[in-house]
């Protein structure tokens, strides 16, 4: 049987692992927020994509019989194809993005193969998260270490999955202040002993991003709030939000009444700088296009290394 969902707000929670010399993950922060914590309800979802440098690809999916989506596609080695994914949203508002489990022991015998897979699941077969939840066992039992966080308008969940069959625990938004945040490490109560490797930037941005997002009691917006929390180097290149290995970010607005909004940029060093902008209209959908154009860039805030360059970009505030 599935582990129970957890009744203790996220606030509460406090990581205990081992203490071993300090490493660092090269893996991701992600964090949503719905309903009333939101000036404009609904859900917006967010996620900074970090990995060595990787090519990353906005691209939009459509097959018979499934439901069309925007994806986050990524290859580690070369330009064509992109076979993994890390953040989506489909045609019905319902959006994932996903974390690396690092902190287990055999962290990596699960590729990145097995952590896409849930990923075009959700998004070519489902409409909401109560459907989701209906079908839990089946989506999350199957012993594939995972970090999710899925949302719609109306709700967001977070899902810890262990590397055992059956061993998974979801929490949802509303047991949190209707807020929701991870990394790259165990924090609900039945998954915690899984923790093995102890990543210290792992805590540290776990900890920056649940204090930003306490601190803001109400009126969240993604063009405000998420925007500086997904720039914010506070901690230095390795421990913040934003970091030396940060190839992307994603935010993913679902308002309550109006269009859904995609705000994306592509900051790998083995690519240009791309910079999306995208209103997920019903023509948009219905008449959707092959290729995903990226705004015209401005350089305002922004000075970049050449493609190849092992430097990362660099912002200021608001720049997205």
């Amino acid at each position: 049987m599935p582990a129970p969902s957890l009744r203790k707000p996220l606030s509460c929670l406090l990581l205990v692992l081992a203490a071993t010399p300090p490493l660092i993950s090269e893996a991701c922060t992600t964090f949503a927020s719905v309903g009333t914590a939101n000036k404009d309800g609904g859900l917006i979802m967010a996620k900074n994509r970090d990995s060595l440098a990787a090519y990353e690809q906005l691209t939009i999916k459509r097959e018979a019989g499934k439901s069309a989506y925007l994806g986050l596609f990524y290859n580690h080695s070369n330009h064509s194809p992109y076979p993994y994914l890390a953040a989506g949203i489909n045609e019905h508002g319902l959006s994932v993005v996903q974390n690396e489990s690092a902190s287990i022991n055999n962290a990596n015998q699960f590729n990145d193969k097995d952590q896409s897979a849930v990923l075009y699941e959700l998004l070519e077969n489902y409409q909401s998260v109560a459907e989701v939840l209906n079908d839990e066992e089946k989506l999350f039992g199957n012993g594939m270490a995972n970090f999710l966080i899925i949302g719609d308008k109306t709700e967001a969940i977070l899902v810890e999955v262990g590397p055992n069959k059956k061993q998974y625990q979801i929490m949802s938004a509303r047991e949190n202040n209707n807020r929701l945040y991870h990394t790259n490490h165990y924090v609900l109560d039945s998954m915690r002993s899984l923790n093995q490797v102890y990543y210290p930037d792992s805590a540290d941005r776990f900890d920056t991003i649940k204090a930003m997002m306490q601190a803001n009691t109400s009126e969240l917006t993604a063009v405000g709030d998420y925007y500086r929390w997904v720039n914010s180097a506070q901690n230095g290149y390795y421990d913040s939000i934003i970091r030396e290995v940060t190839v992307a970010s994603w935010i993913a607005e679902v308002p309550d009444s109006g269009t859904p909004q995609l705000h994306v940029r592509f900051t790998s060093p083995s690519q240009n700088f791309e910079r999306f902008q995208i209103s997920l209209t019903d023509s948009f959908w219905r008449d959707a296009p092959t290729a995903v154009k990226s705004q015209p860039l401005s350089g305002k805030g922004i000075t970049s290394e050449p493609v190849g360059s092992e430097r990362r970009y660099r912002y200021t505030e608001g720049e997205l």
